[in-house]
């Protein structure tokens, strides 16, 4: 058994090495070779940083804190572009703004979801997301002839009941 102690560092070491003599000998710490113990003038072992010591859990911390606060600052600044985005017309008076607004955010998620089908699927993957964003398309603007065609009936019923002329034709 060889020791070694400074005022830093305290090892014991309990392997045994043979001699050429047959007779073993305590395995030391000694560069070169001589069966003496090694006594350098500072210790041996380094400074080691707090964030290394504790097995990098202090800086893996630190990265977790980081990365919920910044998740947190995305949210509320998504939250907020969500706000303004949704509520340009009222917050403007402008409707007409606020629709095209809506129509280029639509287009805009129309050719992302296009975009992911040719990237997750392939070529097949990319068609099937076009077939099914034209259903979509379709099925918003047969929505939008039957709110249409409802619209227009509703108010010949009220000229009608007002007295007023008719839309398609005057008095």
């Amino acid at each position: 058994m060889a020791s070694y102690k400074d005022k830093y560092t305290a090892m014991v070491i309990f392997a045994k090495a043979k001699h050429p003599d047959s007779v073993e000998t305590p395995n030391t710490i000694n560069p070169d070779g001589t069966p003496t113990p090694f006594n350098p003038p500072q210790p041996n072992t380094p400074d080691i940083p707090d964030s290394v010591a504790d097995n990098g859990e202090q800086s893996n911390f630190a990265l977790l804190k980081r990365a919920v606060v910044g998740l947190g600052l995305y949210g509320a600044v998504k939250s907020v572009a969500n706000y303004y985005k949704n509520n340009y017309g009222d917050i403007m008076q402008d409707s007409n703004a606020q629709a095209e607004i809506n129509e280029a955010f639509n287009i805009i998620q129309m050719g992302a979801s296009i975009g992911m089908g040719f990237a997750v699927g392939g070529v097949w993957g990319g068609v099937a997301s076009i077939v099914a964003q034209g259903v979509n398309v379709g099925l918003q603007t047969a929505s939008y002839q039957r709110m249409m065609s409802r619209n227009a009936t509703q108010s010949e019923v009220a000229m009608v009941r007002t007295q007023y002329a008719s839309i398609n034709g005057g008095r």
